[in-house]
């Protein structure tokens, strides 16, 4: 037995952060449905060195995983989610700030229906500040965090040729994950995990 079997996660994501923080989960026993667009599926799929089509990055952050092809833009899309959440354990995304909630699946809605839910929400920036709609890749974070700096010189910045950033974030949300839930076996409660890229890196 692994310490998470019977626990089910809801995972949207788009590239690295929620989908490596998922695979660990799934690797401990989790159950994983990765919800992906209907017209290409996640852009991490083409990315990089494929075999069978598929690529190997895509692969080693979503391997012991299940896909469901969901328009999460659509009212049927958005229903089928809902029908979902009273089962789900978990629920985790690296959507920008307000996407979720534009589409009726934010922290607030779900909790409502389903109080013992672990919403994580992952952002480069976070809620608030000029920022909060900014775009966040792993460059973007390794630069306002000030890795890219200590890796340099005093002429230019060197960046860690790793994505260290995407890697610390998810090593950072599956460990909150975790604790959520042993916190939730104790009060019975769930709650929000809200997380910035640049918290992580820092």
């Amino acid at each position: 037995m692994k310490p998470l079997d019977g626990i089910t996660i809801l995972e949207f994501s788009t590239m690295i952060t929620a989908a490596l923080a998922s695979m660990m989960l799934a690797e401990q026993g989790a159950r994983v449905i990765k919800i992906e667009p209907k017209e290409m599926g996640d852009p991490m799929r083409y990315i990089g060195a494929r075999k069978g089509d598929i690529s190997s990055l895509f692969a080693g952050c979503n391997r012991g995983k299940e896909s469901l092809a969901i328009d999460l833009k659509s009212a049927s899309g958005q229903a089928v989610i809902r029908d979902m959440i009273p089962q789900a354990d978990v629920v985790i995304h690296n959507f920008r700030p307000g996407t979720m909630e534009a589409m009726g699946l934010g922290n607030d809605a779900l909790m409502a229906m389903n109080p013992r839910l672990i919403y994580t929400a992952i952002s480069g920036f976070g809620t608030e500040g000029p920022l909060r709609r900014a775009p966040a890749y792993d460059p973007i974070i390794q630069a306002h965090s000030g890795m890219a700096a200590t890796q340099g010189t005093d002429e230019a910045p060197t960046f860690i040729r790793s994505l260290l950033c995407d890697k610390i974030t998810a090593y950072t949300a599956s460990q909150a994950v975790t604790s959520a839930l042993f916190a939730r076996e104790r009060s019975g409660e769930g709650q929000l995990i809200d997380l910035y890229m640049l918290d992580a890196g820092l």
